[in-house]
């Protein structure tokens, strides 16, 4: 029988979305995206025209469609929040879903669309120009005015209302209100398709949010909205953006091969689940009850009824420590590293599928943990890890993983997601961006935000240095990886593509 066919849309053209849901472990599935010359770059938006007339020449002879509305609609997740589209274009857009059931009413749409985010710094890398000079007051405008509303701002917060008010010139606060509006009306008529029934399952993720502010205003909007069609145990909401389509994916896999993963989810800190995670705006364990439920799997709350064990590696609270001499966290009487890899041993010796999920740290991996991993034999005994960007980021990674090999049981490709993790998440980002950062970095007069090209001396010595520290460090992963071929397709440090050569036996 022939593989069904998935036809792909990623959120932006990043590794994370372009080419993780590739690389994961085979499951009977063809994926398919839109060439990369389609794609845009950064803040250049996606050939959308083209990505369109893409998905209609193919969707006549495709089973699933996973599409990130970003794309579609504003040409990525960056230049969502860049655009200058009128609410009329963007639902003219919207409206390909309707075209897509007609051409092909059995095809089978998987959806997700995001609320835009504000970030807390004043940085113009992944914004609009002016919020290099006035992010910062951006998001606290966004903060006041929340708690304002819901009357609970403190004197000293209204008093530093005013100077966010005076420091924020009108154009830029008028530019961007108006596009959070946009999207956020554009979103709330994608709804209206979703409560038509043109879509298998829809989520919507919530770019880097916090508990008071532009986002979550906007949340309680589509909450609101949900609530009056119905549609709350249809389509959740949470925080996530670049973990969507893999989610997404893990859905529909799910639902076409029969199957309802069950996960227990197990914490290395008591406090663990109560941990509201940077960049996010709940606890943790609400998260991943979201996360679960959207993947198309089922939560239960012990060992020997699971399929899948999610081990969390989590403190009593989620620290920021960039640099590597400091990615490990201080003591903490709470969590018990010793027990969590007991757990994880055991789970093993039971035959339960283990999926470790390192949010320790934010952007990188927790190295005191993967270094007794490496003690212990374990780093190739799990089956599924992720500790990259945010925690929602890497917990939908690692239950993807999980959800394909479960059904397709491709045990060399899943041993070579889990390579190429380690890679990226163990040996780039809580090592060796920070030595590109502080050395070839500036030895080649670059700034971390733009490097001497996607190939320049910079990726070099990131690719020389990765090579050696998991060569000294790592030598039981290494022994596996024959070559790896490294890019920086938005020419700064924060990621990199990496594409490894593995061989099968050492």
């Amino acid at each position: 029988m022939a593989a069904k066919r998935i036809l792909f849309l990623p959120l932006d053209e990043r590794p994370c979305n372009y080419q993780f849901p590739i690389l994961m472990p085979k499951a009977g599935f063809r994926i398919e995206m839109p060439p990369m010359e389609m794609m845009g770059k950064k803040k250049r938006p996606a050939d959308v025209q083209a990505i369109t007339d893409w998905l209609l020449e193919r969707a006549e002879k495709a089973d699933i469609v996973i599409l990130s509305m970003d794309l579609l609609l504003y040409g990525g997740l960056i230049p969502s929040r860049l655009h200058d589209l009128s609410y009329e274009t963007l639902c003219a857009r919207v409206d390909l879903v309707r075209t897509l059931k007609e051409r092909n009413p059995a095809l089978k749409i998987y959806g997700f669309q995001t609320i835009m985010r504000c970030p807390w710094y004043s940085l113009s890398d992944e914004e609009p120009d002016y919020y290099a000079q006035c992010g910062a007051e951006l998001h606290l405008y966004g903060r006041y005015t929340h708690k304002e509303q819901l009357g609970i701002l403190s004197e000293e917060e209204r008093k530093d209302f005013e100077r966010v008010k005076a420091a924020i010139p009108q154009a830029a606060l008028e530019d961007y209100t108006a596009r959070r509006d946009c999207n956020l009306n554009v979103l709330l008529y994608t709804l209206e398709l979703v409560r038509e029934g043109l879509f298998e399952a829809f989520i919507v993720p919530q770019d880097d949010s916090a508990p008071y502010g532009f986002t979550s205003l906007d949340q309680t909007r589509v909450c609101k909205r949900l609530k009056e069609y119905r549609m709350q145990r249809k389509v959740p909401v949470y925080p996530a953006a670049d973990d969507t389509g893999m989610t997404m994916l893990a859905r529909a896999v799910n639902e076409e091969t029969g199957r309802t993963p069950l996960v227990y989810v197990y914490y290395a800190s008591a406090r663990g689940p109560l941990v509201t995670p940077s960049f996010e705006d709940r606890t943790v364990d609400a998260t991943i009850k979201n996360q679960i439920r959207a993947a198309g799997c089922r939560r239960v709350y012990s060992l020997p009824e699971a399929d899948i064990l999610l081990a969390v590696n989590i403190g009593s609270e989620m620290l920021y420590l960039p640099k590597e001499d400091a990615r490990r966290i201080p003591y903490d009487v709470e969590r018990s590293l010793s027990e969590y890899l007991d757990m994880i041993e055991y789970a093993l010796a039971c035959k339960k599928l283990v999926a470790v999920a390192d949010i320790a740290i934010p952007t990188g991996s927790d190295l005191e943990l993967i270094d007794l991993m490496h003690e212990y034999g374990l780093l190739l005994s799990v089956h599924a890890y992720a500790g990259w960007n945010t925690s929602s980021n890497t917990i939908g990674t690692v239950l993807c993983q999980s959800c394909l090999y479960l059904a397709g049981g491709d045990a060399r490709g899943n041993r070579d997601f889990l390579l190429h993790r380690y890679y990226d998440d163990v040996g780039y980002c809580s090592h060796t961006r920070t030595f590109i950062d502080e050395n070839a970095v500036p030895q080649n007069g670059c700034t971390v935000f733009l490097l001497d090209g996607e190939r320049g001396a910079c990726v070099q010595a990131a690719k020389e240095e990765l090579l050696r520290f998991m060569r000294e460090r790592y030598p039981e992963l290494a022994a596996y990886v024959i070559d790896i071929d490294v890019s920086s397709p938005w020419n700064r440090t924060f990621e990199m593509q990496f594409d490894l050569i593995t061989k099968y036996e050492t």
